[in-house]
């Protein structure tokens, strides 16, 4: 993180620079999509855990508060001078779960490849009591925003990569038209 950013323009920064590596490989019509999520909990943004005691600690630091997770979108294509960039916020509550819970959850393995230590969508550990935004985004991609992003150029053949989202999750979502008529939501 660079000494002047918040989390909003870390992520959105490092979203645009991951656009950037196949842009040589790219021809005229190709889209490159890149994204990065983080989670931000008090102004602190929390990574992958580096390991079992790391997330651990994550998912203590944030049993029965609120965070937030911030996914930043970059899409480069040849309609594009620059990358054009959507960021979708979601404010997670976690649940009261039990140290014991924790632990079975960090050996399970599946902490250490996720921002913040968790999965919103793990069956087993079911870390959260609510969000508000995208569940989509806190699992990684908020297509919304992606089809938004995407609609920007020409050569883009239309696809509803929202209804597509809700009906592989299983999940209306209450967002989904605002996002798709232009609001800074989710």
């Amino acid at each position: 993180m660079l000494e002047s950013e918040d989390p909003e323009q870390y992520v959105q920064r490092i979203a645009e620079l991951k656009s950037r590596v196949k842009l040589e490989e790219a021809s005229a019509h190709d889209f490159i999509i890149s994204a990065d999520t983080i989670v931000v909990l008090k102004g602190k943004i929390l990574g992958k855990p580096k390991d079992s005691l790391d997330a651990s600690d994550m998912l203590v630091s944030m049993r029965a508060g609120e965070h937030w997770v911030m996914t930043a979108i970059a899409i480069r294509h040849s309609d594009f001078r620059i990358a054009h960039l959507e960021l979708c916020k979601s404010k997670v509550r976690m649940r009261d779960y039990s140290d014991e819970e924790i632990q079975s959850y960090v050996d399970s393995g599946d902490t250490l490849d996720k921002a913040g230590a968790y999965a919103i969508q793990d069956r087993g550990f079911h870390p959260t009591e609510d969000f508000r935004g995208c569940i989509a985004s806190v699992m990684g991609m908020p297509l919304c925003h992606l089809e938004r992003l995407l609609r920007r150029s020409q050569d883009y053949e239309y696809t509803d990569w929202p209804s597509i989202c809700q009906k592989k999750l299983e999940y209306r979502c209450p967002i989904t038209s605002r996002v798709m008529a232009g609001e800074d939501i989710g």
